[in-house]
């Protein structure tokens, strides 16, 4: 995978945009279906967990993470081969802010990506809904993430801001690092995910990206179907959170500043300004 940050002229704004919507879009239907099918196989099987497992299926918390945070991984792995070399393939308005940060992004390409990145996450809460009729929202809820029973609001927002923290991390790391090794961004990218969305799954639902958080919440309420608008907010606000303190920690942990080897020793131009 290339480094994240595309130059404009290879790619017009509209392409680039327009790889974040279909990207955004394909990780909300794939992975948000998965957890809202896995409600629908489970509806009225018998549970054979303990008191704690406040899972969401019929086998239990642990495996049905398990099965949602691959189905997460193989959406967003496909989608970074697919348009890593065309935007960067944020495909979550969190990374995007990450890499804002340390102005990996224009500011403008910014804010374009977040208007095809919401806009793609709720065309995927909407296809669930196309494809799984009424069921996806009266019983599957869209897969829109919410804290689990007995989970205060304030403990899921943490979990999401420490999620998106170890999500934008990976990124830097393997996606904008020149050091990381060459080609593996979007499968281990992908893993790392697959492992959040299994550890913090039935805590706050592991949303860990404010367009999937959003796309499903919205759609339910546009479909009558549940209102998560309440936790919508903390989400969003705690991954801003845990986004920003990425861009800020990891560039300052691996990524120096290379000198101009001549003059007046001055930084290198953007473009070979980094040397990690």
């Amino acid at each position: 995978m290339p480094k994240i940050m595309i130059s404009s002229s290879e790619y017009t704004l509209p392409q680039r945009m327009a790889a974040e919507t279909v990207g955004i879009f394909f990780l909300v239907f794939v992975g948000c279906g998965t957890a809202a099918m896995t409600l629908i196989l489970g509806k009225g099987a018998p549970r054979f967990g303990n008191v704690n497992d406040i899972g969401i299926g019929a086998l239990g918390g642990m495996a049905d993470w398990l099965a949602i945070g691959l189905a997460f991984a193989f959406a967003i792995m496909t989608m970074v081969y697919l348009f890593g070399h065309v935007s960067g393939c944020h495909i979550n308005p969190g990374v995007t802010l990450g890499l804002l940060v340390h102005k990996e992004i224009p500011l403008g390409d910014a804010l374009a990506y977040w208007v095809a990145q919401f806009v793609g996450a709720t065309a995927g809460a909407f296809g669930i809904a196309l494809v799984f009729g009424h069921l996806g929202w009266t019983v599957g809820g869209l897969g829109a993430a919410a804290p689990f029973p007995g989970v205060p609001l304030w403990r899921a927002g943490v979990a999401e801001g420490l999620g998106q923290f170890a999500l934008v991390l990976g990124v830097y790391g393997l996606a904008v690092n020149r050091k990381a090794p060459s080609g593996w961004a979007g499968l281990i990218i992908a893993l790392n995910i697959a492992g959040l969305i299994i550890v913090l799954g039935n805590v706050s639902g592991a949303a860990i990206n404010p367009g999937r958080t959003f796309g499903p919440i919205f759609a339910d309420w546009v479909l009558d179907g549940a209102n998560h608008w309440a936790s919508c907010g903390v989400y969003i606000l705690a991954q801003a959170i845990g986004a920003t303190a990425a861009g800020l920690l990891y560039p300052w942990i691996a990524i120096r500043t290379r000198k101009a080897t001549g003059g007046a020793g001055g930084v290198v131009p953007a473009g070979g300004g980094t040397d990690p």
